[in-house]
């Protein structure tokens, strides 16, 4: 009976040479559409995710419209007069002028009349856009404390002693559960904190 030899037994030959294999023009043509195909196809993506976003955020920003201009507050009315009049005395006074000044004056008035006519959230939006810090709960305006409306406000409590003005959160009971799925295995877990 003739004993067979595997080749993984034979000891490899001593003058071997890696020669690397150059792809033909049929593989060459393919990956170079496949390349392109996949460029073109992740541009089309971000375009829809783009668009898609846009149209989103149009449709929510319409509806908040339609929901804040059915009832508006009873001061509005004469704050949006306020601003558009001086956006159009913008308009009036820079009618002759450079591009410039057609542009900066209309712009710079009606950002003046919005700060005039709405003076918390105008400091509130100054103070985020220089910082990190999260909004204030009360806005000092010309040394009047003024409180801001429900809907910018953190939902923070103050604690029971005096301590210059300071905050202190205090997270909610769904943020105190630390995991433990009945109130009689809190001795399990470690709550430090």
């Amino acid at each position: 009976m003739a004993a067979f030899r595997l080749p993984i037994y034979t000891a490899p030959p001593l003058h071997s040479k890696y020669v690397e294999e150059r792809p033909g023009y049929l593989q060459m043509s393919f990956a170079s559409i496949r390349t392109t195909t996949v460029r073109y196809i992740g541009w089309c993506k971000g375009v829809y995710v783009f668009l898609k976003n846009g149209i989103m955020d149009t449709v929510q920003f319409g509806k908040d419209a339609y929901v804040y201009l059915k009832n508006p507050p009873q001061d509005f009315l004469p704050k949006m007069g306020v601003i558009t009049a001086s956006g159009l005395a913008g308009l009036v006074s820079a009618r002759k002028g450079s591009r410039f000044k057609k542009i900066a004056y209309p712009l710079g008035l009606t950002t003046l009349g919005a700060t005039v006519c709405y003076p918390a959230q105008s400091v509130m939006i100054a103070k985020v856009g220089r910082s990190d810090e999260p909004p204030p709960q009360t806005v000092h305006v010309l040394k009047h404390s003024v409180p801001l409306p429900k809907e910018l406000t953190f939902e923070t409590k103050t604690k029971s002693e005096p301590t210059s003005g300071a905050t202190q959160f205090i997270p909610g009971p769904e943020l105190m559960d630390h995991g433990q799925s009945h109130p009689e295995d809190r001795d399990m877990y470690s709550t430090r904190g």
